[in-house]
């Protein structure tokens, strides 16, 4: 079951540690990144930066959408950038709500909150989500702080 979605290229960091995971019924953080997925490195060091009593899957996106579906866990999916997202979401994946934690500033990307930067497309297929699919798209850095739509 899915508790909640993430988008934040920092993957698990102070405010997963200190503030969501506090806050949410999880068993399992569950991270999409490809590139973690093929490094034990990485995937040691995401451990380690993961309180114990959490259970860690790191996988890309095909896998990681395609384990959603299927696992009894209760779900914290922190995905790496909205390619991986859009990539989830084109073989399935239908969480409920979104939530845009940190996205990293690139060349012709505009700021949408003090971490979220995101292409004029990128907001397009994001808006579509809410109109199309019923999917809530929010802007949200704490579980403490307002929630913004796009």
């Amino acid at each position: 079951m899915i508790v909640l979605t993430r988008v934040d290229n920092r993957l698990i960091h102070g405010q997963v540690v200190q503030s969501w995971l506090p806050s949410l019924d999880v068993s399992e953080v569950l991270v999409v990144s490809p590139g973690s997925a093929k490094k034990e490195f990485l995937k040691k060091m995401l451990r380690l930066a993961l309180p114990s009593g959490y259970k860690l899957t790191v996988l890309g996106a095909k896998e990681a959408a395609k384990y959603s579906l299927e696992s009894n866990e209760k779900l914290f999916i922190i995905i790496e950038d909205i390619e991986n997202l859009f990539e989830m979401l084109d073989i399935g994946f239908h969480p409920s709500i979104i939530t845009l934690g940190n996205t990293q500033f690139t060349e012709g990307k505009k700021q949408y909150s003090q971490g979220v930067f995101l292409t004029d497309g990128e907001v397009e297929q994001l808006k579509k989500l809410e109109t199309e699919k019923n999917i809530s798209v929010v802007i949200r850095s704490l579980p403490s702080s307002f929630a913004t739509k796009l």
